[in-house]
Parts: C-alpha cells; sequence; structure tokens
C-alpha cells in the first residue's frame, strides 16, 4: 500500500495534512496521542472518510474498528457479516476464542469482543488495519496476539494503532503522528525518548536490554 498526500478536513479543521508513506511487509504501528489522526488515517484508507490525496491499494482490505456495537448479534453473525468472506474459523482456532462462536457478541468483555474482531479481520484480509485492537486485554492476550501477529507477518501486512509503548519493539516499523502529521517513520529502534516525550508532552524513557528497545513513562 502506498500513502501519497492525504489530506482530511472536517469543516476548517485540518485532521490529517500531507501524509505520505509506504506500507512495508510485516508489523507497522502507528502512534500518537489521542486526537493526533490516527483512527482518522485508517479509516481514510478504508474509504469510511473522504480524503484528497491517493491511497493504492492491491492487496485484500481488512478493518478490525476500535469499538463494535452490534445489538442481540451471535459472535459467529459477527464473524460471518458483511460482504466478505473468509477463513473464519482457522482464525478463531488460532486466538483460541472456540467457546465464544454461540454467546450474544455484547455479553463478551472488552477484551474479549478485540479478539473476535481481530480474528474477523484477518480472515478477510492480507493488508489487516487494526485500531486498537490491544486495548482492554489482559496480559496474556496482549502478548498472546502479538507474537500471532509475527507469526503470520511473512504473510500478511498490519498497519495497527496503539497507546502501548511497551508494544513498540515488537514493530518492524513505526509512524508517529503529531496534529495530523507524520514526524517520525523508521524502526523501533530508532525512535527517540526526545520526540517521544515531545509528542505525548510527557517524560518518556528509553532502554535498552540485551539488545532489546523498551520505552517508559519517567515519574
Amino acid at each position: 500500500m502506498i500513502v501519497k498526500g492525504l489530506r482530511v478536513k472536517f469543516g476548517d479543521k485540518v485532521i490529517l495534512d500531507d501524509i505520505s508513506f509506504e506500507l512495508k511487509q510485516g508489523i507497522t504501528m502507528l502512534l500518537g496521542p489521542n486526537g493526533s489522526g490516527k483512527t482518522t488515517l485508517l479509516r481514510s484508507i478504508i474509504g469510511m472518510i473522504k480524503a484528497e490525496g491517493e491511497i493504492d491499494v492491491d492487496e485484500d482490505l481488512s478493518y478490525s474498528p476500535a469499538e463494535f456495537y452490534s445489538p442481540r448479534m451471535k459472535v459467529i453473525e459477527v464473524l460471518t457479516a458483511g460482504k466478505k468472506k473468509g477463513e473464519y474459523i482457522k482464525y478463531v482456532k488460532l486466538l483460541g476464542i472456540e467457546k465464544f462462536l454461540d454467546r450474544d457478541f455484547s455479553t463478551l468483555s472488552s477484551g474479549e469482543k478485540k479478539l473476535v474482531l481481530v480474528a474477523k479481520a484477518l480472515s478477510e484480509g492480507n493488508l489487516v488495519l487494526m485500531d486498537e485492537p490491544f486495548s482492554n486485554m489482559d496480559f496474556a492476550n496482549k502478548y498472546k496476539l502479538i507474537k500471532i501477529l509475527n507469526q503470520l507477518k511473512e504473510e500478511k501486512q498490519f498497519l495497527i494503532t496503539v497507546h502501548e509503548l511497551d508494544l513498540v519493539n515488537y514493530a518492524d516499523e513505526v509512524l508517529v503522528l503529531k496534529r495530523g502529521r507524520i514526524v517520525f517513520k523508521g524502526s523501533p529502534k530508532d525512535l527517540s525518548e526526545d520526540l517521544l516525550s515531545e509528542v505525548y508532552e510527557f517524560k518518556i524513557r528509553k532502554y535498552n536490554v540485551n539488545g532489546t528497545t523498551f520505552f517508559a513513562p519517567e515519574f
């Protein structure tokens, strides 16, 4: 996927401005504070929001939203809803959520709902956009999911919005948004604590342990 000169305005307010990048194979994580334009970027790519500029997508595109409300739908109905069809059972088993299939989606916890939406997105496309898939997940499911995504990254491309800086090390590439503009694009190891501190307006420290990069807030 190639994005060139993407611009989004709501009224007189510019939400995204001159967004350009080429998505590489593997896992690309999209960072930035609330209101920086991360969700708007994903929704622009899938055509949910009208945008100026060019978006060139050759792959089958799928999307896992941050939230999904379904009145009285079974999990299996959520998985198979829409025009796209995929190998739902394959990814349901991979994520270990077979026991949810006959339950009402609304009765699941927030983290369980995320797993269902991720399974749907994985089954429906090779270019997978995910909006905050790790939010509300417990420790085990969060790292189980990142492990699975790493197993799949040779056959799929991922563009994932995250707030969890502890997961950045698992990305192949990172994009950082601030006020609707890309202020960093590159490897996680090249991210600086000064840049992240400026973007989030909070002091963030960078640590290297046995060749692995970690970021954490400084109190």
